[in-house]
Order: C-alpha cells, then sequence, then structure tokens
C-alpha cells in the first residue's frame, strides 16, 4: 500500500469518533434552537419536545459512534496482520534471522519489500563478516602456531623466554626451567625475579629494571651469574626490553646460557697465555743463542781465519803434488767450514738487529758491477756468461747491506746455474726501480718457492752436499731486505731458470767532490796489512806477498802510523786496529789510500768518516781477497788513465 493510502486510512480512522460527537452536537444544538421556537406555542409541551430532541441527539450520536467503531474496526482489519508480520520479521531480523522474507502485497507492501531488501543486504554482510572472520581466524591460527613452533625452537636450543610483572614472574619457557633447575610453579611463586641471580648481581640487575621501567637509560643486555635450586651456577646472557600490557608494563626477558662460551673463553686465554708464554721463551731461547754466536764470533773466526791463512801460504809454497794436493784439500775444507760459520754468524747477527742500516744515496751501476765482478770467476769457471746492465740509477739504501744482499742472489744463481748464464740489471717500477737478477738454472716449484727464504732448505740438495751451498743465502736475503725496507720478489719456472728482483727507491743523482788519485799496478802496487794479532798478521802478510805485491806490515797504531806517511796504495786493515788507522787517514792530506776492512768493528760501523772501498767478514777466502784487492787497483789504474792532464774537478 502506497504510504498516501496508509495516511489517508489513519486520518479516516481518527476522523470517524470527531464526526460522530459533531452530528450529535449538531442535532442538540438543532433541538434547543427548535425548542426556543416552540416555546411561544405551549410551555407544556416544551419539556416533551426537549426530550424528544435530546433523544434524537443520543441516537444520532450512538448511530456515528458506530459508524466511527465500524470504520475503526474495518481499518484494523486492514492494518493489525501486516504490522503484527512487520513487528515479527523486525524480531526476527534483531535476532540475527536474515533469511526471513515478507510478502509484499499487503497494506505494507513498500515497507514490506524494504525489510526483505534490509534483511538481504544483513545477510550478505553477515556471510562476508563471517568469511573475514574465517580467513583472519585461519592466519591467526598460522600465526600462532608459527609463534608456538618459535618458542618451542628456542626453548630446544636452550634460549629462555620469561615475562617480568611487577618484578614478579608471571611466564617462562621450558629453557628458564631447565636453566634454574626451578619448575614454572616455583619460579611464579618467588616474590621477586631476581631470586634466580647470584646475589653479587642482584643489586645491578635491580638498578637495570627499575630504569627500564622508568624509561631511563639502562643496559638492556648485560651477563650475570644465575644460583640454581642445587646450589651451582651458570653463565647467563641477559636482555630485556618493556612490553605493554592492559593492566601495566612487563618485561620480556632472554636468556641465553653461555656457561660453555665462558669456559671456552677462559680456556682459549688460557691457551693464548700460554703460547705466549712458550713463544716468548722460544725467543728468549733463541735471542740468547744468536747473541751467543754474535759474542763468540770473534773467538770462532779468529782460530778459523789463522787456519786458512796457513792453507793458503802451504798451497803458495807446497812443491811436490802431494803437498799441493793435501793444501787444496786443506783449503777446501777450511773453506766450506768458514763459509758455514760466516752464514750462521750472519744470520745470527741479523736475528739480534745488531746492524743497523746506514742509508745514503748511492749509484747502482758501481755496486751492481762489483757484484758481478765478485762472481765472474766461479761463473766463468762453470761455463757460464755472466753480465752487468750498466746503469745511470741512484738509489738510498745501506750500500755494504744492499751489496751483501744482492751478492747473496748472484751467488745462488750461479750456484744454481749449470748451462746459460746470468744477468743483473735495473729497471724502473713506477716512482722506483726495481734490482733484478735473471738466470737460466734449474728453476723452482711454485709450491716450493715460497720455502726457498728458510734457513737451510735446498730445493735439490737433499744429500746435503755442502758443494751445493749450505741453504742459507735466501734466509739471509730475506732477512737484509726486511732490515731496509725492500720488497722482494721472487718468479721461477722449473728448468727454465729464475728471476729474483728487490724493491728500492729513486732519487736523484749526487756529484761527489772530485779527488785527485795515484794508483799503482796491481804487481807493483805498496800494501799496509794491520793487525794486532801477530800469527795473522805475518800470514796474511805473507799470502799476499806471495801474489807479488810489496808488503809493509804494521802490528800496532805506532807502527801503522808510520807505515801511512809513506803513502801505501792500500791498506789491509783488522778490525781491532780499525780506530787507529781512522785516526792515522784523518790527520793525512788526500789523496788517501784505499781501504780494505777485515773482520767487524764495534758496533758494526768503521769509527768517523772512514770510507771503507772493501770489507771482508772472517775467516778470510785468499780467493776472494785476492779478486777484491785486483779489482780495487784496477779501477784506480783506469781512473788515473782516463783523467787528462789539466781536468778540473767537476763542481758538485
Amino acid at each position: 500500500m502506497p504510504r498516501r493510502a496508509i495516511e489517508n486510512h489513519l486520518l479516516q480512522l481518527a476522523l470517524a469518533p470527531a464526526v460522530a460527537v459533531a452530528v450529535a452536537l449538531a442535532a442538540y444544538f438543532l433541538a434547543l434552537r427548535y425548542g426556543d421556537i416552540d416555546a411561544a406555542l405551549a410551555s407544556g409541551a416544551l419539556a416533551a419536545r426537549q426530550r424528544q430532541m435530546l433523544a434524537v441527539a443520543l441516537l444520532a450520536m450512538l448511530a456515528a459512534l458506530a459508524l466511527a467503531a465500524a470504520v475503526a474496526w474495518r481499518l484494523t482489519r486492514r492494518l493489525a496482520a501486516p504490522a503484527r508480520k512487520l513487528e515479527a520479521a523486525l524480531a526476527a531480523i534483531r535476532d540475527g534471522d536474515y533469511d526471513v522474507r515478507l510478502p509484499g502485497d499487503g497494506a505494507f507492501a513498500a515497507l514490506e519489500a524494504g525489510v526483505n531488501d534490509l534483511a538481504a543486504a544483513l545477510a550478505a554482510t553477515q556471510r562476508q563478516a563471517a568469511r573475514q572472520l574465517a580467513e583472519r581466524q585461519e592466519e591467526l591460527v598460522r600465526q600462532l602456531g608459527f609463534a608456538q613452533a618459535m618458542l618451542d625452537a628456542q626453548a630446544h636450543a636452550g634460549v629462555g623466554l620469561a615475562i617480568i610483572e611487577y618484578g614478579r614472574i608471571v611466564f617462562a619457557n621450558a629453557a628458564v626451567e631447565r636453566m634454574s633447575g626451578y619448575a614454572l610453579p616455583e619460579l611464579q611463586a618467588m616474590s621477586h625475579f631476581v631470586q634466580i641471580a647470584h646475589p653479587d648481581d642482584r643489586e645491578h640487575i635491580m638498578r637495570n629494571h627499575f630504569k627500564g621501567l622508568a624509561g631511563q637509560g639502562c643496559e638492556d643486555r648485560y651477563d650475570f651469574v644465575l644460583l640454581r635450586q642445587d646450589g651451582s651456577v651458570r653463565n647467563i646472557q641477559w636482555a630485556q626490553t618493556p612490553i605493554a600490557a592492559d593492566h601495566g608494563t612487563q618485561v620480556l626477558g632472554i636468556l641465553v646460557d653461555i656457561t660453555e662460551h665462558k669456559r671456552a673463553e677462559a680456556q682459549l686465554a688460557e691457551t693464548h697465555r700460554q703460547l705466549l708464554w712458550r713463544k716468548e721463551e722460544a725467543e728468549r731461547a733463541n735471542f740468547a743463542k744468536s747473541r751467543f754466536l754474535v759474542a763468540a764470533s770473534h773467538d770462532l773466526r779468529q782460530p778459523l781465519h789463522a787456519l786458512m791463512l796457513f792453507a793458503a801460504e802451504f798451497e803458495t809454497t807446497a812443491a811436490t803434488p802431494d803437498q799441493k794436493r793435501l793444501a787444496g784439500q786443506i783449503g777446501a775444507a777450511t773453506g766450506a767450514m768458514g763459509e758455514l760459520l760466516d752464514a750462521l754468524l750472519e744470520v745470527s747477527r741479523l736475528d739480534t738487529q745488531d746492524l743497523a742500516p746506514q742509508r745514503q744515496a748511492l749509484a747502482l751501476g758501481p755496486l751492481l758491477e762489483g757484484v758481478v765482478a765478485a762472481q765472474r770467476q766461479s761463473a766463468e769457471a762453470k761455463g757460464l756468461r755472466i753480465a752487468c746492465v750498466g746503469t745511470q740509477a741512484w738509489t738510498d739504501s745501506d750500500p755494504h747491506l744492499l751489496r751483501r744482499l744482492l751478492g747473496n742472489l748472484v751467488a745462488n744463481a750461479v750456484r744454481y746455474t749449470h748451462q746459460g748464464g746470468v744477468v743483473v740489471g735495473v729497471r724502473r717500477e713506477g716512482a722506483g726501480l726495481r734490482i733484478e737478477v735473471w738466470d737460466t738454472g734449474i728453476g723452482i716449484d711454485s709450491g716450493q718457492l715460497p720455502l726457498v727464504f728458510q734457513e737451510f732448505y735446498q730445493v735439490a740438495n737433499r744429500e746435503r752436499d755442502a758443494g751445493k751451498g749450505l741453504g742459507l743465502g735466501l734466509a739471509i736475503v730475506e732477512r737484509l731486505a726486511r732490515m731496509l725496507g725492500h720488497a722482494l720478489h721472487a718468479h721461477s719456472r722449473p728448468r727454465r731458470g729464475s728471476v729474483f728482483g728487490i724493491s728500492v727507491p729513486r732519487v736523484a743523482a749526487v756529484m761527489a767532490p772530485h779527488e785527485p788519485e795515484t794508483a799503482a799496478a796491481p804487481q807493483t802496487a805498496r800494501i799496509l796489512v794491520a793487525g794486532a794479532v801477530a800469527s795473522e798478521l805475518e800470514s796474511l802478510g805473507n799470502l799476499i806477498g806471495n801474489w807479488g805485491y810489496r808488503v809493509l806490515r804494521a802490528g800496532d797504531e805506532h807502527r801503522l802510523r808510520a807505515h801511512m806517511a809513506a803513502m801505501p796504495d792500500l791498506v789491509v786493515c783488522d778490525d781491532s786496529l780499525i780506530a787507529g788507522l781512522a785516526q792515522a787517514i784523518a790527520g793525512r792530506p788526500r789523496p788517501r789510500p784505499q781501504v780494505v776492512l777485515v773482520g767487524d768493528p764495534p758496533d758494526n760501523q768503521p769509527p768517523g768518516n772512514l770510507f771503507l772501498d772493501g770489507r771482508l767478514s772472517k775467516p778470510v777466502k785468499p780467493g776472494r781477497l785476492r779478486a777484491l784487492l785486483h779489482h780495487l787497483l784496477e779501477e784506480a789504474n783506469e781512473r788515473a788513465d782516463a783523467k787528462a792532464p789539466g781536468e778540473k774537478p767537476p763542481t758538485p
């Protein structure tokens, strides 16, 4: 039924009683009026007439009321049933029954259709909400399962979880129970969670706990000692974070048992301490050994030096073949002994850091030529070619130590090369230089290359033949390179050869003031031999004299100064008189004689500004001494011959 029709029915229902009352009142007033008119006719009939009119009015009123009641009853019949159905449907919807439907054909058809639409919409909304709720519940179940799996995994892995509220433990997983030895009810019954900690740590734990609750800065991760129920202790790492709760703030604590880790750390620290102690003991023992060898070097060198001189003198004076053979065997034996002793003492001295590099600018050309010249005789005896590529480069290094380093490299190359040759040269390397020694020797496998710098390691000398070297040359090279701060390089291919390089800085050339020199021919030169040991002085003088030189001998500083006044061409001085020689040379005008030092001076440094043209360690090898004397005197002659008459010295 449309809204207008409903409104009309309700209006009729409301107006029916009013109309009946109005009709009755109208009849009554008409009766009164007519009664006034008839009053003039007869006053006796007035009362009867009034009663008659009143009765008519009452009857009219009753008829109107009956009509209104009939109309109301009819309207009630038409509206009551749909209203009751509508009320029942709304009650069902209110109770959650969204499947109820009204016929939609009564007096409230439009309203019933609206109620049906509302019920359908609510039913669809309920289904959608139920579906979403089911999905959320399923996701929540999965998340709860994942969280439970994580909690179980942490518990199995020994990670304890505890929730603390107002200082009491309200929850703890199985890992906490295992750590503490308490069951969960026992933990919950504690008055404060700090009871599980060792008394020494409780104050620190409480202070951090209250600071964390107050939002102040506190340690959220620290270690403490847990006191178990049985009285034993465990080392625990504790991490805490506040979490919001309905009735306050709770603290989530994570406990990790680090007892084994602490024990391992302690064992590792103890092992490290023992290793350090043993290392220090080994270093002290090695240092003491090296110090002993260095301290005993003079006593060991002196008799061997004398023996080598005696053997060399015996070899030059031997008359019969048997004597020459015996002299050669003695010389070979003493030479091998001297080489071993010299290498051992040099390694010991490098280990004790007795040598302090004296760096200076030096020309590499003459230094490399001198190194190659010292090995030329050995190379030619094996049929090898040995060459030095000329260079004008200068570097900053210790000339004596660098010469020893390169000498060992070249000697090693000659020793392990059986055909081909050895080449020494310099190439640029960025802003620096690289000195390289190339050979065509036996080569070294890549796996053995890092080992060749160790003491006594030899690639092709398992039988320990002294004629193949001692295995100390490259060890000395490595120590010298480290001492000088020069990088060492090595490349090799088996049966193809090797190349060893040393990186050095590159500096500008330094021009030295020209010194006029005089030199005598090698076989006519006067050589002053100075030494405090009479037997060594006699043997060394006889040896040099047998080579054809004119020999002067000085056994003390007085005779040394006297012979220096005669201006010898070259001085071979023992380390015992090197200080006196420095004083004698400092007091004489130029030109000065060339100086070869035999032995090691105090502190391993020549006194004053004494310049050494050559240096030989004890015991002196006669062949090396002879080659050095010849080289120095020949070089002096070449410089003297090349000097033009009237030539002015170059300015520095």
